[in-house]
């Protein structure tokens, strides 16, 4: 193929081909220089260390390109050479180059692949009219790809939809319940009930999955935005088995404490904390685990104290039940 070609074209058909190319790299650009995915690309760049390395991005739609290049084989075939010439440079090459930066960067998040993913099926699309039509009963093979296509596409789906409506979608809803509750009582620092079934829903399909649900951890992103959104000073999520123990303290530089189970001695594991020691125990277990601290006299530190769970809170906790420095 002789790309200089496409100059000899209509003028409308050149500056079809120079507005696909400003758009698509427009586009480009705007999502490789937004700031979560500079930030990604940077630390995946220096993990994988090699652009060969980062070219294996590309796996995430490795089966629409081997459709799409089978049909271009098989309309080849067919002597439609204009087509293919077309599809290269209309679609294949802003492909290309609107993915080579990514590539080069280490970083391709799939939500990227849309586009270009749209771009592949119309090919795919296109590439089977054309083949259908050279055989017996086209309209008859082109409704039966098409069913196919459809039932591969819902299949493919249908794993994530089932996770989405049997785990997700009544997280969701206790969820919101829980914070519009919070919210109608005037609380500002809200505990909710945390999403047990990590385990249940397919990874693959989501992005950075743990950053889609509350943590206890204040501090995470989905907390923070949802506070905002909510007008809380505070968002967090526990199992609705445990509770959250919080002791404010005068002390100012971090301590590690240890969270020990004081019946068998077994140190459940280490706190590092200053003003605040956070930590969430199995309601079962209250007054079993407590925080280990001998070198410091805690108590004598602690200004208040508070036992919380979903939608209850302890009134007057024994803060002896609590803190172990013998």
């Amino acid at each position: 193929m002789n790309i200089k070609k496409v100059w000899k074209n209509s003028k409308k058909d050149t500056l079809f081909l120079i507005s696909v190319l400003l758009f698509f790299g427009f586009g480009a650009m705007l999502t490789i220089l937004a700031p979560g995915n500079v930030a990604r690309s940077t630390l995946d760049g220096t993990q994988r260390g090699s652009v060969f390395a980062c070219l294996g991005n590309y796996k995430d739609i490795k089966w629409q390109l081997l459709i799409t290049l089978l049909s271009m084989i098989a309309i080849g075939l067919f002597k439609q050479k204009e087509l293919i010439q077309k599809e290269i440079i209309y679609f294949m090459i802003p492909c290309i180059i609107a993915t080579t930066p990514f590539a080069i960067m280490g970083y391709f998040t799939p939500r990227c692949f849309v586009p270009y993913e749209i771009l592949i099926i119309i090919i795919m699309t296109t590439n089977v009219q054309v083949i259908s039509q050279h055989i017996s009963s086209h309209k008859k093979t082109l409704i039966g790809v098409s069913f196919l296509v459809t039932i591969l596409v819902f299949g493919k789906m249908l794993p994530t939809t089932y996770s989405d409506i049997r785990y997700i979608l009544p997280y969701k809803i206790k969820m919101t319940k829980q914070l519009e509750e919070a919210k109608q009582n005037g609380e500002k620092d809200v505990i909710v009930s945390k999403f047990l079934f990590m385990d249940k829903i397919r990874r693959e399909d989501l992005i950075n999955i743990d950053n889609f649900f509350i943590e206890t951890n204040r501090d995470s992103v989905v907390n923070v935005y949802l506070s905002l959104y909510y007008g809380f000073d505070c968002v967090r999520a526990i199992s609705d088995i445990d509770y959250l123990i919080e002791i404010d303290t005068d002390i100012t530089e971090n301590v590690d404490y240890g969270i020990l189970n004081k019946n068998t001695l077994e140190l459940i594991s280490i706190v590092t904390a200053s003003d605040k020691i956070c930590f969430t125990i199995p309601k079962q277990q209250l007054g079993t685990y407590v925080v280990d601290c001998r070198d410091k006299d805690l108590r004598s530190h602690v200004k208040s104290v508070r036992i919380r769970a979903v939608g209850e809170e302890i009134e007057h906790p024994d803060l002896e039940q609590l803190i172990n420095q013998t």
